[in-house]
């Protein structure tokens, strides 16, 4: 997705939520997490955090570069003096002034360091490429937490029609009870038990209303949202199927942030221990500078002293002791070379375990979605069977409610299902690196 894309996304969708809010506007997915991109605070940290890193990776920061610098001076005296010469001359003035002025241009540039400007300038690279993983985990994190979030939201008011649709189940036992009993072919019991079941229905779906409100007040504080805005979402949760393990390890050793970060700072290590080594070795450096002396007095043997013109060197530096201090920030720099070698087989070890664990759910989650969903085809029968059953009298009313009870139940599970599913796809997207391309 393109920044010109994701702009048009993000300002149609306020659009939907500025315009008249008579009329309740679709938020897609696509929208929910443009928004999210344009607002989420851990994200534009992320993305500033890079910029400066990117801005870094320059060779004058690396001390590649020389500096240039201007000086200059000015100084204006009045003194009493008394001077004797040698040569028998003696001068005494009052009120004698002396002025001094020295500009200059001055050069200074590091030739040679032991190479130490070099691997900070891979350093600074190695950083910039750690923000960019950075700012694309950041991103995974996020997008991953609107999916569930946008989800939920399906998901509950899923939960919700299947409860709709059981309460005109117990509507309609209610109403047969209520004609058997009035025309006497069945106890009052029988009506007043389905009158029950038909209650505890509508407070069952009023319930589930509250947690339909909740779930997009969730969604709502992720993407940053008023709270109280209200939407419609999809009506359905898709799932890709048929992800192949193999596949998608690869992709996660090739793609994923954490574990290209683990080796970006593998790498750092390795640099800095680099640079202790860099500290046996001499440095030189140029010097140049053109400058203007000019002094003028008014009483001495001198009363105008000017030079002018270009001065310059080499200087060359070389520490051969310096109290043992570079072996043990050798040792050290070793020691931390190899902790970030464990770590990096660490983060990659523990992401593989992760990608293994969801793809094991992902396809338990898929099979178990495919026997409920079998299953609540046969409690539909079951249900429609034993309505039928009752309204002619061959049934009772205990088995009409198991059955009631069973769609119910069955319905919630193909719900539930098939959200887990969605949520074991989205890990295993996040893992392998395919959430954000």
């Amino acid at each position: 997705m393109n920044k010109f894309s994701l702009k048009c996304i993000v300002l149609l969708s306020f659009v939907f939520f500025i315009c008249s809010g008579l009329i309740a506007q679709i938020l897609t997915l696509d929208s929910a997490i443009a928004i999210m991109m344009k607002k989420n605070y851990n994200i534009q940290m992320a993305k500033t955090n890079s910029q400066i890193a990117a801005n870094n990776y320059s060779p004058g920061m690396a001390g590649m570069l020389p500096s240039v610098s201007v000086t200059a001076g000015y100084s204006d005296a009045n003194n009493n003096i008394h001077q004797q010469y040698s040569t028998g001359t003696e001068i005494t003035r009052n009120g004698a002034t002396s002025k001094v002025l020295t500009p200059g241009v001055g050069l200074n540039w590091t030739l040679f360091d032991g190479t130490r400007m070099f691997i900070a300038y891979e350093q600074l690279g190695l950083l910039r490429d750690e923000g960019i993983m950075n700012v694309k985990s950041a991103v995974q994190v996020n997008i991953a937490s609107v999916i569930e979030a946008y989800y939920n939201i399906v998901q509950q008011k899923k939960l919700l029609a299947v409860i709709d649709s059981t309460i005109a189940l117990y509507k309609k036992e209610m109403d047969i009870a209520k004609q058997q009993y009035q025309i006497g072919t069945s106890t009052k019991l029988n009506y007043l038990q389905a009158e029950v079941g038909y209650n505890a229905q509508r407070s069952a779906y009023l319930r589930q209303q509250v947690n339909v409100t909740n779930a997009t007040v969730t969604l709502n504080q992720l993407i940053a949202l008023p709270v109280e805005t209200s939407y419609l979402v999809s009506d359905s949760i898709p799932i890709r199927r048929g992800m192949v393990y193999d596949s998608l390890k690869k992709n996660m050793l090739a793609q994923n942030p954490d574990i290209k970060i683990s080796q970006m700072n593998m790498k750092v290590a390795a640099n800095n221990t680099r640079i202790v080594n860099a500290l046996r070795l001499p440095t030189l450096s140029l010097g140049l500078n053109y400058g203007l002396s000019r002094t003028e007095n008014s009483a001495g043997l001198t009363l105008l002293n000017q030079t002018q013109g270009l001065t310059g060197g080499l200087t060359l530096g070389w520490t051969l002791y310096n109290g043992n201090i570079v072996n043990i920030q050798k040792k050290n720099a070793l020691l931390t070379e190899m902790n970030a070698k464990f770590q990096s087989d660490l983060v990659e070890t523990q992401t593989n375990a992760v990608l293994l664990e969801a793809y094991q759910q992902y396809n338990s989650n898929l099979n178990i979605l495919k026997m409920d969903e079998e299953n609540l085809l046969v409690a539909k029968e079951a249900v429609d069977v034993a309505l039928g059953q009752f309204r002619v009298g061959t049934g009772n009313i205990v088995q009409l409610e198991q059955a009631q009870a069973s769609y119910q139940t069955a319905g919630s599970l193909v719900v539930t299902d098939r959200y887990n599913s969605k949520l074991s796809e989205t890990q295993l997207l996040q893992q392998s690196g395919l959430l954000v391309k």
